[in-house]
C-alpha cells in the first residue's frame, strides 16, 4: 500500500504543471476597448480634395469594429467634421467579453436622432432626391450652421440584397456616416463627399460580402451593333482645348502719324496734317510743291504705293516752317503753275 501511495503522490505532482497550465489566461487587456490609430488605418477615406484626416478612433466589439475618422474642420458651428464606419461580421477578439454593437436600420426616426447628436441647434432639411453612389444609394440633409457655415448629414448602409444573405455566403454590412459643416461653400461640393469616398477595409472571412454578387457582363460587350464611345452620355472632349492667350497692347499718347512720300524728284519731306473726321483712308496721287532758287514749282508725284494712306484735311492751313505743306487737289491748278486758294 505504502508503494501505491507513493506512485500516487508521484503522478500528483506529475500533473500539477498540466493543471497549472490550463488555468492560464491570455496576456492582460486594455480596460477599454477604444484606442488611436494613424490616418493610414482608416477603413474608409475622405475623397482626395478633403477635408484631411486628422486623427481615428477604432473600437472593436464582438461582432463589429467602429472608427470615427476625425476630419480637418476650420468652420464656425461648433462640433468635428465625422467619418464614421463601422464593420460588422467581425470576431470577437476576447473569448470571456460579452460586449456586441447592435446594427440599427436605418429609419426616418433614427437618422433624425443622430443629426440632433451631430448638429445641435442646427435646421437640418432632408433630400426628398434618389440618389446613389459606387456602393449604393444613400442619404442626405443639409442645414445652416453657425455664420456662413453649410452643413452636410450624409447617410449609407451597404449591404447584400436580403434574398442572397445566407450563414455562409454574402453576410456583413458597413454603415457609414459623414458630418460636414464648412464655411461659404455650396450643396454640389458637399454632397461630392459623399459621391468620392472609398472603403478600403474589408473582414478577413470568406463569408463577407456586404457588396452582393457582381453584376453579369453586359450581352452587348464584344457584339455587333453596340458601338462603346468613350463619353456616351457628354458633348465634352477628351483632351480640353486650351483657350487662346491674349496678348496686352500699350500705347501712348501721341501726335497724329506723319507719313512721309519720297518721290524720285522730290527732295523734301511733305508734312501730313490728319483729317478730324473719321473718314475712309484712300492713297491719293497728288502734286508736290518744291522750293527751287527761281520760285515756287510744282511737280508731280508718281503714283506709289505707301504703308500709310495719304489723305490731306480739305481745310488744314498749310504750315510754312521750312517744310512743303501739301495742299488739296482742288486746290492747286497744274495747269497755270501756280498754287490758288481754296474757294
Amino acid at each position: 500500500m505504502s508503494g501505491l501511495g507513493h506512485l500516487g503522490a508521484a503522478v500528483l505532482f506529475c500533473g500539477l504543471p498540466l493543471l497549472a497550465a490550463g488555468c492560464a489566461g491570455q496576456p492582460v487587456q486594455m480596460g477599454t476597448f477604444a484606442k488611436n490609430l494613424p490616418a493610414e488605418q482608416a477603413m474608409v477615406l475622405p475623397p482626395p480634395a478633403g477635408p484631411g484626416i486628422v486623427s481615428v478612433i477604432e473600437r472593436r466589439y464582438d461582432n463589429a469594429v467602429d472608427q470615427d475618422i476625425l476630419l480637418y474642420t476650420s468652420a464656425l458651428t461648433p462640433g468635428q467634421n465625422l467619418l464614421k464606419a463601422q464593420f460588422f461580421g467581425t470576431a470577437s477578439p476576447f473569448k470571456l467579453s460579452d460586449n456586441k454593437l447592435t446594427s440599427t436600420p436605418v429609419t426616418e426616426a433614427g437618422i433624425a436622432s443622430e443629426m440632433r447628436r451631430a448638429l445641435p441647434g442646427v435646421r437640418m432639411v432632408r433630400s426628398s432626391f434618389f440618389v446613389q453612389n459606387n456602393y449604393g444609394p444613400f442619404g442626405y440633409a443639409f442645414g445652416r450652421g453657425a455664420g456662413d457655415d453649410l452643413c452636410m448629414y450624409g447617410w449609407q448602409q451597404v449591404r447584400s440584397p436580403s434574398g442572397t444573405i445566407s450563414p455562409l455566403a454574402n453576410h456583413g454590412s458597413i454603415q457609414i456616416r459623414a458630418r460636414i459643416c464648412e464655411a461659404d461653400a455650396t450643396e454640389q461640393k458637399l454632397l461630392a463627399f459623399m459621391y468620392n469616398y472609398t472603403i478600403t477595409g474589408a473582414v478577413d472571412n470568406g463569408g463577407w460580402n456586404p457588396y452582393g454578387e457582381p453584376q453579369p457582363v453586359s450581352p452587348s460587350l464584344g457584339g455587333v451593333g453596340s458601338p462603346i464611345y468613350p463619353r456616351p452620355t457628354s458633348a465634352e472632349p477628351i483632351v480640353p482645348v486650351l483657350p487662346s492667350r491674349t496678348s496686352a497692347v500699350y500705347t501712348r499718347s501721341r501726335p497724329a502719324p506723319v507719313a512721309q512720300s519720297r518721290p524720285p524728284a522730290a527732295a523734301a519731306t511733305a508734312t501730313i496734317v490728319s483729317s478730324a473726321a473719321a473718314a475712309p483712308l484712300v492713297s491719293v496721287p497728288r502734286p508736290v510743291m518744291t522750293q527751287t532758287a527761281t520760285g515756287t514749282s510744282p511737280v508731280t508725284a508718281e503714283p506709289s504705293v505707301s504703308h500709310a494712306p495719304l489723305v490731306p484735311s480739305p481745310s488744314g492751313p498749310a504750315q510754312q516752317t521750312g517744310r512743303v505743306s501739301v495742299p488739296s487737289p482742288s486746290c492747286t491748278n497744274v495747269t497755270s503753275r501756280a498754287a490758288n486758294a481754296c474757294r
